[in-house]
């Protein structure tokens, strides 16, 4: 069985081990923004909480682009077809302020014309620690396939939140582009970064 049928056996609630035996799943589940989250997010906005951490994320990615061995909480991927980043939580943020981050990319995808594929939150308990890893998949709306080559925008575009007991540990975002002739080629990552709010 693979992993995303795995994902998708529509069993919230379950026992699985690794090879090990280390490892329990206690749930996985779709994520599904409740009433109260999106209140508490556009608070959040609102007050302009965010702010300050993608200001803090703007000054990570020019000190790893001016130096790649520069001593930041920031780290870029870039190969032939994905492009990403990645980093890890710091105080004073938290795990809401990280979610919060999180649905404000949501949403500046889906005005992108992106459309979310699936999100998926599992929880596992490992030596005696909850780990939660939500993760989310956007793909560009259905409308670009209406002619070959396909419109692909970015790429489809991959967003894993990780988390130990009540902490964030890391937060990662990747853009996976096609190159065959069935596509168009992919809008620059940098454009991609700058209309997220990241740059």
């Amino acid at each position: 069985m693979g992993v995303l049928e795995n994902l998708f056996k529509g069993n919230s609630l379950q026992s699985d081990y690794n090879e090990n035996g280390e490892a329990e799943v206690i749930i996985r589940e779709s994520i599904l923004p409740t009433k109260t989250f999106e209140n508490d997010f556009s608070i959040w906005f609102a007050n302009g909480m965010h702010k300050g951490l993608l200001d803090y994320l703007n000054e990570c990615m020019a000190k790893r682009k001016a130096n790649e061995s520069s001593a930041v909480n920031l780290y870029f991927h870039e190969s032939k077809n994905s492009n990403g980043f990645y980093f890890r939580a710091e105080s004073p943020w938290s795990t809401e302020d990280y979610r919060y981050l999180v649905h404000l990319i949501k949403q500046k995808l889906q005005a992108l014309h992106y459309v979310q594929s699936h999100a998926t939150r599992e929880v596992v308990e490992e030596r005696g620690v909850l780990k939660t890893n939500e993760e989310y998949f956007f793909k560009p709306s259905l409308k670009f396939r209406r002619e070959i080559p396909y419109e692909q925008l970015f790429g489809n575009v991959f967003i894993e939140h990780r988390i130990e007991g009540d902490d964030t540990e890391l937060i990662k975002i990747m853009v996976n582009t096609y190159t065959d002739q069935h596509y168009k080629k992919p809008y620059d990552f940098q454009y991609f970064l700058t209309e997220i709010c990241l740059i």
